[in-house]
Order: C-alpha cells, then structure tokens, then sequence
C-alpha cells in the first residue's frame, strides 16, 4: 500500500439500536469487527420515554461471546477486556433519535458506524422515517448498512464470517481507491481463499491502471463495464455474483435530482441483499 495513503484502521465502533431481529443481526457484525481490529464498541439506544437507566436489554456481549466460543459460560467483564475490546453501552432519553446520534458523534467521534436499515424506502426500520443515510451523509463516517431480513457475512450463531465475493463499484468521482483499501483490510483480516472481487465500472469508464489492487494468493481481480443506470448495474452484478459484501465510495447528494432520489449509494442500499460498505468522499 502507498505509504502516502492512510491505512484503513478502526479503533472504534458505533452500532446504534433498536434491540430489533434486524438491530441483532447488524450487532453481530459490529461485535465480530470490535474483535479483529481489537476496537472499542459502543452501543447506543434512543428511547423518547424510557429513563436512561440499566442495560438489561441492550443485546449481550459475554453470552454471545461464549456462544462464539471465546468465554467461558461464566465469564468476567475482565474476560472481554483480555479479548482486547472494550464496551460502552449508552442510553439517551430524546425523541429526535437521529439528532441524539449525531450530537454524539459529534462528542464521541468514531472511525466506523454499523446498523441495520430498512431497505424498502431507505428508512431505518426501528424509527420509521430517514435516518441511517442522512446521519452516515451529515456526519461523514464510514458505515456498515446491513439491510433488514439479510444475514449477512457474519453469523450470529458461531461468529463465523462468509466473505469471498465482494462488489466495488468504481469511478473516477469520487475517486474508489480507498474503497478498495477498505475491502482489502477486511478480507484480509476476515476471509481465507480464495477470495473473488469485482470491480464494476459505474458511469463514465474510469482506468483501472491507475488503482493499486493488491494481488495476493487466492485472490482474483474482476472488472465489468456496464452503461446505463450505474445503480441497476451495480444491483445486477451483486446478483449474478451473489456476493457477500458491496464496497463503494459515496459523494453524498450534490444535485437536486439527487437530494430527491437519493445519492447512488444510499439507491444500491435500497435494493441490495448483502451489507454494503460506504466510505464518503470526505474521509477521501
């Protein structure tokens, strides 16, 4: 990797929730990456009317992590602390969720968000109108989507992943190199070979020459060049390929047409059945 590009590390974690079957699905994949890249996670849930006290519903770490086989049954917090992770579980009174979460990440930034969304109109399920999009947008963080009724490539029962064929949309704007950096660390911190990635050139054809894709054992390069509606493409190779994760960078909304469809992500996100990756322009 150029020693000019940042590497793409995690040291916290954000995973808001609704202590949904959703919610628990995207948990697994925010507890799972808090143990490979040995982050801190914190867990937020947004309630207009409950007292911000106690975290007996909050989804639970140490059983799940016996469940995983990396606890005993009757562990210790001190246990979770030598798996090299920590745990903060927070709990605010508010009625605007989507304002709660950005005000705390405003004072507690992280350097990833995971969370569940409600595919159908964009919406996160457990609030009933926009949030997950507009806050990943507003605050220019890396996100995890993981769509509703998608298990993604985390297993909530073994802690196992299933991350062999990914999907990385690529233009010239923005530029899609730190998406494939983001896909790279993944698989190589999650996945064995081999490994299949795909390259789909959205929109205007961009030169793949000037992209640095790592060439390691077991894994395999692929491009596609569609023309027509980048989102109908990307959708349709995630199907063919059946693929496990999309990685893509996102601009956010420049355009009117856009602030009312939505940005090219946030459309992928509507009608993908995999998790996708966004890594906004900013961070870029």
């Amino acid at each position: 990797m150029n020693a000019l590009r940042p590497p793409f590390t995690i040291h916290r974690i954000f995973h808001p929730t609704d202590f949904s079957q959703d919610s628990q699905v995207a948990f697994a994949h925010a507890l799972k990456l808090a143990l490979v890249f040995r982050a801190e996670l914190t867990i937020m849930h947004v309630d207009p009317a409950v007292s911000p006290e106690g975290f007996e519903d909050f989804p639970r770490i140490r059983p799940t992590l016996a469940q995983w086989g990396l606890l005993p049954e009757s562990s210790s917090k001190g246990d979770v602390t030598k798996l090299g992770i920590r745990i903060r579980k927070v709990r605010a009174l508010a009625s605007d969720a989507k304002q709660a979460i950005m005000h705390h990440l405003t004072t507690s930034p992280t350097d990833l968000m995971v969370l569940a969304t409600h595919q159908h109109e964009g919406f996160a399920r457990w609030l009933h109108h926009a949030l997950a999009e507009p806050v990943s947008r507003e605050m220019q963080v890396k996100t995890l989507f993981v769509p509703s009724h998608v298990e993604g490539f985390v297993s909530r029962q073994t802690g196992q992943t299933t991350l062999q064929r990914l999907l990385l949309p690529i233009s010239i704007q923005p530029p899609s190199q730190p998406a494939i950096d983001a896909a790279s660390a993944l698989i190589s911190e999650l996945s064995a070979p081999p490994v299949e990635l795909t390259l789909v050139h959205a929109g205007k054809e961009s030169d793949v020459n000037q992209l640095e894709l790592p060439q390691k054992a077991g894994w395999s390069w692929n491009q596609l060049f569609g023309k027509g509606d980048p989102v109908e493409w990307i959708l349709a190779a995630g199907a063919e390929f059946d693929v496990d994760l999309i990685v893509m960078a996102t601009k956010g909304q420049d355009s009117l047409l856009e602030m009312l469809r939505g940005s090219t992500t946030e459309r992928v996100l509507r009608g993908a059945r995999c998790p996708l990756l966004a890594i906004p322009a900013k961070l870029i």
